[in-house]
């Protein structure tokens, strides 16, 4: 299982528009999975359930953890093995939903050992605090928020959880040094000796990001080294975009092959 937390609520555009609105859930797991583009390890792999905000809450954030969690229960435990579909494959060879197959129960059944959380901008927060609960393997974290060290209840439950940050260096909503201080805290909590001793960079990938590598490759943050800034035209002018490199941590981290691969390895 792969639950989807995002950020605050862009109910403007639908999950099949093509548009790049800072905040919105487009080429993030969901999207990925309706338009065909997801990587393989992700699509081959997982089950991707996203919930949404509550009425009137701007943010998943919002919502009491005890009702995600009880959400999360149901969907695992009731819904998802008697849930009916009409295979693509079947809609295709006779033309038409009408004229195929019936619909069937998935059968699927979600290994309570394999569970994971993907968390953006606020649902990155919320999914550290989701991740206290043990109920999950590992999180990715794009763009997180929160700015300090965690409690040292919520250090203790983490311990053993993996966790792979991504945060760029130009994030103009939140300072990467938010993603990079709970790494820090994650790597001493995990046996790390801190002040660099465990903590060490190195050039990563093709997108310009940087990774760090922690005690047994379970805490992980790379960091992305900014684009250009895009400006674009409007009634006052010339403006800079806000919130690209905001969200481009949540793009890279969805269409990573290897993030997917990572979970899978985790014992």
């Amino acid at each position: 299982l792969y639950e989807f937390t995002q950020g605050p609520a862009a109910a403007s555009s639908s999950l099949d528009d093509d548009d790049d609105t800072p905040g919105d859930h487009i080429h993030l797991p969901p999207y990925l999975l309706s338009a065909h583009e997801a990587p393989s390890s992700l699509s081959d792999n997982f089950v991707v359930v996203a919930p949404y905000v509550g009425k009137d809450k701007r943010s998943l954030y919002d919502d009491p953890r005890a009702d995600i969690l009880s959400f999360l229960a149901w969907f695992c435990d009731r819904w998802i093995e008697h849930h009916t579909f009409v295979d693509i494959v079947d809609i295709d060879i006779a033309d038409s939903v009408a004229a195929a197959a019936p619909p069937r129960p998935t059968g699927i059944r979600l290994s309570p050992r394999k569970r994971y959380l993907f968390g953006f901008s606020e649902g990155a927060t919320l999914a550290v605090e989701l991740a206290t609960t043990r109920r999950f393997r590992g999180a990715i974290l794009a763009s997180y928020g929160f700015r300090g060290r965690l409690p040292r209840l919520a250090l203790e439950r983490l311990r053993g959880v993996a966790v792979w940050a991504f945060h760029s260096k130009g994030d103009d909503v939140y300072d990467v040094r938010c993603s990079e201080e709970l790494v820090e805290s994650l790597l001493l909590e995990n046996g790390g000796g801190g002040g660099g001793n465990d903590l060490f960079w190195m050039e990563g990938g093709d997108r310009g990001g940087m990774d760090a590598f922690g005690m047994n490759d379970i805490v992980k943050l790379t960091k992305l080294v900014p684009l250009e800034k895009e400006k674009r035209k409007n009634n006052a002018g010339t403006v800079e975009m806000k919130g690209r490199e905001h969200i481009r941590a949540a793009i890279v981290a969805s269409q990573s092959e290897e993030v997917y691969s990572w979970l899978l390895s985790l014992p």
